[in-house]
């Protein structure tokens, strides 16, 4: 995909979410589709960044540095990939391994932001390689990290 294709994917979806958190932060839920107030539920869970959900229009060309910055934008749409995995139990194996954390005593939004931590090296192989995505992996690493403790996959997945 060209850049100029890019930018204007992130323009347009920055502005997007720009407008779900302003119905969110102003309590106008009722404006929004059921989608978008999955988005706005989670947008309200991570407060932390609502300065760059505010100017998301502003921020529209700025491109965070992966190795020091959280993009909040990425960060919010990993964690609604997560949402909707679980609930269509798509793979199973995200459902399977959400219960597990949950009875490790692991807070929902934890296990969520773990789940997404599992499936993010994954999905940059397939920018970074331009290769399909590997289901099967994917699957295979939440199998296995279902069984350990939440801090033993923090330190496995750092190390990778």
């Amino acid at each position: 995909m060209n850049e100029e294709i890019l930018k204007i994917l992130r323009k347009d979806s920055r502005e997007n979410m720009g407008h779900i958190w302003k119905c969110a932060r102003d309590g106008k839920l009722e404006d929004l589709s059921e989608e978008e107030k999955k988005w706005a539920k989670i947008m309200l869970e991570h407060e932390e960044y609502a300065n760059q959900f505010e100017f998301a229009d502003v921020l529209h060309d700025y491109e965070f540095d992966p190795d020091t910055q959280v993009n909040p934008f990425l960060h919010i749409t990993f964690h609604v990939v997560v949402e909707n995995q679980l609930e269509g139990r798509d793979p199973i194996e995200v459902y399977q391994f959400y219960n597990a954390m949950r009875k490790k005593k692991l807070s929902r939004h934890d296990v969520i932001h773990l789940i997404t931590n599992i499936l993010i090296p994954l999905v940059f192989e397939v920018l970074k390689k331009n290769r399909p995505f590997d289901l099967e992996k994917y699957r295979s690493l939440l199998k296995i990290y279902k069984d350990r403790k939440p801090k033993k996959i923090i330190a496995e997945l750092s190390r990778d």
